[in-house]
This record gives structure tokens, sequence and C-alpha cells, in this order.
């Protein structure tokens, strides 16, 4: 009788979604490594700016930077802005692992970078531009979430 309860609570258990299961992810993990990262992340980002604002970059729809029209970038440009997106996208994934490890699941990195990913896609300065799921770009209008 014991083993047919223990059955049934174990089945019970593993048929529950994962987040009924487990705790939301802490997405502010302040550890040495995520500071550093966070840090690299804040450097670049005085150089992409400015190519967000001019619209020469966009968000998007994975939540990446990308060059909207690649033949509108000067071709001594070219190697220093891919220098730059390649540089941005290892460090967010990077960002990923660390916290879902700081939160002692690594199998959520993914759930951790879809969920920023959306915060970002909200907090998007009007001006920039983002791509729909379709691939369509458009600049944004209105005012970002608070």
């Amino acid at each position: 009788m014991k083993k047919s309860l223990l059955l049934s609570v174990v089945l019970f258990t593993l048929s529950m979604p994962l987040a009924a299961q487990e705790a939301e992810p802490d997405l502010r993990i302040d550890t040495p490594a995520a500071k550093e990262i966070r840090a690299s992340l804040k450097a670049r980002f005085a150089q992409i700016k400015p190519l967000l604002e001019n619209g020469t970059l966009g968000v998007t729809h994975e939540g990446k930077l990308a060059v909207r029209d690649p033949a509108s970038v000067p071709l001594a440009e070219r190697q220093n802005i891919a220098r730059l997106i390649a540089g941005n996208a290892n460090d967010q994934s990077a960002l990923y692992r660390e916290i879902a490890r700081a939160n002692g699941h690594p199998e959520w990195e993914q759930q951790i970078a879809d969920t920023i990913h959306e915060r970002m896609r909200k907090r998007i300065p009007p001006g920039w531009w983002v791509q729909d799921a379709n691939g369509k770009w458009t600049q944004r209008q209105e005012s970002p979430a608070p």
C-alpha cells in the first residue's frame, strides 16, 4: 500500500507544470561573475546606443541586436559593428547562464532569457527599431512601459 501511495505522489509531481513545482528564478542575481558580465554589457552599450538611436541597429523579436540594412553600413564599419553585436550576444548568453547557475537551476537558462527579452522589448525607447516575429522592422512610436 505504501509503494502505491509513493508512486501516486511521484507521478502526480511529475505531471505538474514546471512552474508549479519550482519557484520563479531570481533575475537580480549579483554574483561576482554576473557583476563582471553586466559591467561588460554596460561598457559596450556606450558604443551600441548611438547605432540603435540612428537606426543602424535594431532589436530582434528574440531580444538580440541586428543590423537592419547591411547595405547601409559602410564597409569600413561592418567589422566593428559585427564585433559589438557578437560581444553583446556572448555576454547576454553568459549572463543568462550565470543567473540560472546561481539560482541552482542551469536548465532555466532559456526561461530566463525569454523573460528578460520580454521585459526588454517592453522598455525599448521610442525611435529605436524593433523586429516582429515575422521579421518586419518597425520604429517604436510609443513610450516604453515603466
